[in-house]
């Protein structure tokens, strides 16, 4: 049954069904009310983050040439390193206090905040 959802979707154009066991981390993240989000966040292109409902436990930056099942691959693994250590992995944010996330290089005359508390 879940073969046949898996094939429909890839079957879908654009549809990118990256393998289910890759994703583990994310799928639980998801059911326990949590959120990812893939996509631009100002002025990073290829963004990935994952929000656990509480806080947010990983952002990371698409690489040059880098795949989104590749980088739904590393958010999973950075979601596992999180949970397991404490310590978020933030590829997109300037050394930051935990309170406040900052964009590392905001527009001139703008201060970003991208996580709110």
């Amino acid at each position: 049954m879940e073969s046949d959802r898996n094939d429909a979707r890839a079957a879908t154009p654009g549809c990118v069904v990256p393998p289910e066991q890759s994703v583990t981390r994310i799928e639980v993240m998801l059911d326990g009310g949590g959120q990812i989000m893939l996509g631009t966040m100002q002025p990073i292109h290829g963004a990935a983050v994952a929000h656990d409902g509480k806080k947010t436990l990983a952002m990371l930056r698409r690489r040059p040439g880098e795949t989104v099942p590749q980088l739904l691959m590393r958010l999973d693994e950075a979601i596992g390193k999180a949970k397991a250590t404490g310590q978020r992995v933030d590829e997109i944010n300037a050394n930051s206090p935990d309170a406040t996330y900052e964009v590392a290089n905001p527009p001139p005359g703008r201060r970003v905040n991208a996580a709110r508390r």
